[in-house]
């Protein structure tokens, strides 16, 4: 592979992954327009920085997300518990019959 290729192959990896993260973004659309719009006058360190930001904005709203699901999976088990419970009673009331 010849030097042009490898640096195209590369340069289509790091537009494809900040793709990505944009459209995973937590951030209003008229910000990711802004970055999009950006993004080819960007020099490579400023690409990298971009990156790294938006890295950080995806993990942040991945462990709210995280932290969300964990709720309600505990009120969903809690709500099974407690179901579980009432139908215990009451066979054991019916048998008690």
């Amino acid at each position: 592979m010849t030097q042009q290729e490898e640096f195209e192959k590369e340069a289509k990896a790091v537009g494809e992954r900040l793709a990505m993260l944009l459209v995973a973004a937590d951030l209003p659309e008229d910000a990711k327009s802004g970055f999009a719009a950006m993004i080819p006058k960007m020099s490579p360190e400023q690409l990298d920085r971009l990156i790294k930001i938006l890295e950080a904005n995806v993990h942040d709203t991945a462990a709210a997300q995280e932290a969300e699901l964990g709720k309600a999976v505990q009120a969903a088990q809690a709500q099974y518990e407690s179901s579980r419970q009432a139908a215990e009673d009451k066979t054991m009331a019916e048998l008690d019959e």
